[in-house]
């Protein structure tokens, strides 16, 4: 389990000013990538969960209390949601050497992993909104909401396993 700040989270995408509508694309589609992967979850964890991956990214493992502080959720939710993250392999408490007391969250080699399979498809999904996004400024043309509708059908379809969870069964109408 490293403490130091990794680079997953480059390269950029260089020189693109993304409209109001591709920026609404890439939150929606993150947000449906990390549902379809982990399921129905409170948008509280999910907060805790990217703000721990986040902070691991910077070099600063969070505690408790910085999770507390950074997403403005109560202790006892916050306490809920890492244990969670825990019973899944996803982080693991080391204690701070500076201070005994306190105890940080790191990334487990599992929850590494997860990252990388993240900022992966979040990697694609703005190359994908950003190819859009050229065309549509320099064509006029606004997002086809039957492809965009098709699209997310297809993701939905195609999702990989759920870490943590069984994907429910669902039904075809007759």
């Amino acid at each position: 389990m490293s403490i130091k700040s990794s680079t997953h989270f480059s390269p950029r995408i260089e020189g693109w000013s993304p409209t109001a509508e591709a920026q609404m694309i890439v939150f929606w589609r993150i947000i449906h990538m990390y549902m379809a992967r982990y399921g129905s979850i409170p948008l509280g964890q999910m907060l805790v969960e990217l703000t721990t991956v986040v902070l691991n990214e910077l070099g600063r493992p969070p505690t408790v209390t910085d999770l507390c502080d950074a997403t403005g959720l109560p202790k006892s939710s916050i306490s809920r949601y890492i244990s969670a993250q825990m019973t899944q392999n996803m982080v693991a408490e080391i204690i701070d050497p500076n201070d005994r007391r306190r105890r940080k969250l790191v990334l487990t080699d599992k929850g590494s992993d997860e990252r990388r399979w993240q900022v992966k498809h979040v990697r694609k999904i703005l190359e994908e909104v950003k190819n859009w996004d050229d065309k549509s400024q320099k064509s006029k043309q606004p997002l086809d909401a039957d492809l965009e509708f098709e699209r997310m059908k297809l993701a939905n379809a195609n999702s990989p396993e759920m870490v943590g969870r069984k994907r429910k069964k669902r039904r075809v109408a007759a």
